[in-house]
């Protein structure tokens, strides 16, 4: 006779399937369009010049000459 532990533990182990693949990591949006609250495309102007670890440099930016006068000057 099987003991109950035995049983309970045999009927427990199953293969288990994998885990799917964690989606893709989404890109940060640059912190112009962090803090104008607006999507960032790819081809975003203001994100090779404000990236999102240092939203400071376009608060100050911003303040100085306006987020559109700064995007017309970089286009």
């Amino acid at each position: 006779m099987q003991s109950s532990e035995s049983l309970s533990s045999s009927s427990l182990s199953s293969p288990t399937s994998p885990l799917p693949a964690p989606p893709a990591p989404i890109a940060s949006p640059c912190a112009a369009c962090k803090i104008l609250r607006r999507r960032c495309v790819e081809q975003c102007v203001l994100a090779p010049y404000f990236p999102p670890t240092d939203p400071q440099k376009f608060i100050t930016a911003h303040r100085v000459f306006g987020a559109s006068n700064i995007i017309k000057l970089l286009q």
